[in-house]
């Protein structure tokens, strides 16, 4: 290493922030209030302790200030590998563009008289020809997961040292894929703040040095944080013994890479206080270049999120957010070309969860509105589709839960949601009767039959789709345990599950109808006799949708698929009643006739009665039919 009187410092850039690696050294270029800043330089063996030394520091002033702007250029030696802080009177300034951290290896612990600095390390990763993956939002199937609870259970099957962790969730692509998964969304997994480490007295409401056993942290991580660094603490190997080791880093990019290579994109779920709003562009693209990142579902003012969806740098990424204004004016307008290139922007629907949760508890008045969400499907923005979420009950307990339970949290059962649209099946918590347990299985399966048979981009909570239960709490944002880490059933009811939901995405993909690229229309605009989607009840061509109706049948026509048309027609047939209903078939070209090839009914009661299907109570059946009329089969048969 240079000697520390070999480094110079000389007026650096602003323009660029955090640490960049210029002609003759690094350029340190930080947002401060403050008029005056130190720079400390760490050898390369510093760990963060508090006895650490600085190798080298620059005191700046007015003069290398530029707005609220601290800029510096470090030359005269090579300092990659060292570390660094901001100091101002004896508090540490933070770098909103620190690439990583100290003293943030262990989840939920505060350690103390610890220094956070950042390792200073240019990129030499190598990506081995990395691509994106670039799938459309309606070639999608989302999956979300906290990357701790997702593997930190002995029950995810992987080894202990990886169980949480980055390198756990890549352990898990071959189930993943054996799902159907085309991407994962992270919950937040840069370096929040879950224990109070960075906050003053006042602003630490997770500040015990090591929680309770029954977790009293930041588990989500939705509050402020180090939005350029990945979380260390989801990092198997986040330090080396004797020395900070900032590479850490590399261990998302590995999971990124191993899940490229397997067709799988990366969401990163983030989180901008109003504060941090002013990094957001630079944040999107940083993990975009440096870590190939696909997406980001993100939290932030509308201007902002105006900004970041015209950027041209992120013309393809996925960005996702709850409230984008498709008509907004000036942002698509001014793009219209790149839009008919790509569609990159989505909604969260959250109109989709609460009429697909309260038709399947049985709720008047409802079949209208999931009919119309159906089939939405936005020109210009997508519509990411889910039933649960994280903040919210978990499917099993959608099904098992009349009420929250949320004691674990502290807070008297005051917090959460209280207006879930949940049914416990007639027995609130879990029950050991089977006729109970039955009905929350089919009651599951038709909330992925809803889920997977509606136009817009659908959503997976992790372990929904093997039963995973928090006990009823659906508001678990402090809790690091086994409530919140996901229990992989291999029960008979899981296997159930699962088995179902491989089925329904398999049948998705196979069927482009079902999940088109732009929205249906409802109209016969082939003049084929069939539109692109139909909507029959007890007559076919009619659907009553009355207040009291809770069944409906939708017909999609596979001859309006672009590229790829088909004589098919699928019919899929609602019935949230608890009563069985009749519900009238289309006419198909003789001799076919309809076929019932999936059903959420385990007992398969469904039946065929002429013109009809007879549908069981609380069930959703699907069925095919060819359009292929019997001239056109016979002159097939003459020709070959």
């Amino acid at each position: 290493m240079t000697r520390s009187t070999e480094l110079e410092a000389v007026y650096g850039n602003p323009l660029q922030l955090g640490v960049t690696k210029v002609k003759d050294g690094y350029n340190f270029a930080v947002r401060s209030f403050t008029d005056e800043l130190t720079l400390e330089i760490y050898p390369v063996t510093a760990s963060g302790d508090k006895n650490d030394s600085p190798l080298f520091t620059v005191d700046m002033d007015e003069a290398y200030r530029f707005g609220d702007v601290f800029a510096v250029e470090i030359t005269g030696g090579d300092i990659d590998g060292c570390s660094y802080r901001y100091m101002h009177n004896g508090t540490m300034v933070r770098d909103d563009y620190a690439a990583n951290l100290s003293g943030c290896s262990e989840f939920g612990h505060n350690i103390r008289d610890i220094k956070y600095i950042t390792k200073i390390q240019s990129d030499r990763y190598d990506w081995e020809n990395d691509r994106f993956p670039r799938i459309p939002y309606d070639e999608c199937i989302f999956y979300k997961l906290h990357v701790r609870g997702f593997t930190k259970s002995r029950t995810s099957g992987v080894e202990l040292s990886k169980r949480g962790t980055f390198a756990g969730i890549t352990d898990k692509i071959p189930y993943l894929r054996s799902l159907g998964i085309t991407t994962i969304e992270l919950m937040p997994a840069y370096e929040f703040d879950e224990a109070g480490r960075f906050a003053s007295d006042k602003e630490k409401h997770y500040s015990s040095s090591k929680p309770e056993k029954s977790g009293c942290v930041n588990y989500w991580g939705y509050l402020g944080g180090f939005h350029f660094a990945p979380k260390a603490a989801y990092c198997a190997a986040s330090c080396s013994e004797g020395s900070y080791n900032g590479s850490y880093t590399d261990e998302f990019r590995d999971m990124v890479k191993a899940l490229h290579a397997n067709g799988i994109e990366v969401v990163m779920e983030m989180y901008f206080t109003h504060e941090e709003s002013y990094l957001i562009e630079d944040c999107l693209r940083y993990w975009v270049m440096n870590y190939h990142v696909d997406g980001f579902h993100i939290y932030c003012d509308e201007c902002r999120l105006s900004a970041a969806a015209d950027d041209p740098v992120l013309g393809s990424t996925k960005i996702i957010t709850v409230y984008w204004d498709n008509g907004r004016p000036g942002i698509h307008n001014q793009a219209e070309c790149r839009i008919k290139r790509t569609k990159h922007m989505a909604n969260y629907n959250t109109g989709f969860d609460e009429a697909a949760k309260r038709l399947l508890k049985g709720d008047e008045n409802q079949l209208q509105t999931f009919a119309r969400l159906l089939r939405a499907n936005p020109a210009d923005a997508a519509d990411i589709n889910y039933v649960t979420n994280h903040n919210g009950f978990t499917m099993m307990d959608l099904v098992s839960y009349d009420r929250k339970h949320n004691e674990a949290n502290g807070e008297g059962n005051r917090d959460g949601e209280n207006f879930n649209y949940s049914w416990n099946c007639g027995i609130e918590g879990p029950s050991r009767k089977k006729k109970i347990n039955e009905l929350r299985t089919r009651q599951i399966k038709n909330a992925f039959a809803m889920l997977f048979t509606a136009q817009g981009t659908p959503l997976i909570l992790a372990g929904d789709e093997f039963g995973n239960s928090q006990s009823g709490n659906n508001n678990p944002y402090c809790i690091d345990n086994e409530t919140t880490w996901l229990e992989w059933k291999e029960s008979v009811q899981a296997r159930s599950i699962t088995d179902f939901v491989r089925i329904l995405i398999d049948f998705r993909k196979s069927h482009k109808i079902m999940h088109m690229d732009s929205e249906l229309t409802a109209a016969d605009g082939l003049s084929c006799g069939y539109p692109d989607i139909s909507y029959h009840g007890d007559n076919a061509w009619y659907s009553r949708m009355e207040s009291y109706d809770r069944h409906i049948g939708v017909m999609y026509c596979s001859r309006y698929v672009k590229n790829e048309p088909a004589d098919e027609v699928i019919y899929v047939a609602y019935n949230l009643h608890w009563e069985p209903h009749h519900l009238a078939l289309p006419d198909l070209p003789e001799p076919n006739e309809w076929k019932i090839i999936l059903s959420t009914d385990s007992d398969n009661t469904a039946k065929l009665e002429g013109r009809q299907i007879i549908t069981p109570p609380r069930s959703v059946t699907i069925l095919t039919g060819s359009l292929i009329r019997t001239s056109t089969i016979k002159r097939r048969k003459r020709r070959s």
